[in-house]
């Protein structure tokens, strides 16, 4: 007796966003100073914008019991 297998992945991808932005987080974000944009990151909380699910199919294998 044989039987067909194939490999599935499923991945997620989310896109996360904040709330607006004030003018002094944007000036900070822009100085591309890392110091300065881990502090915005530590002031704003991200939330699900939107996601989809992905998948990857393998071509299905034959599979024989000797």
């Amino acid at each position: 007796m044989a039987k067909l297998r194939r490999r599935v992945i499923y991945t997620t991808v989310r896109w996360e966003e904040t709330d607006p932005l004030t003018e002094e987080q944007i000036k900070k974000w822009k100085s591309e100073d890392e110091d300065l944009q881990e502090e915005v990151l530590d002031e704003v909380e991200f939330e699900l914008a939107n996601d989809k699910t992905i998948d990857d199919v393998d071509f299905p294998e034959l599979i024989e019991d000797e």
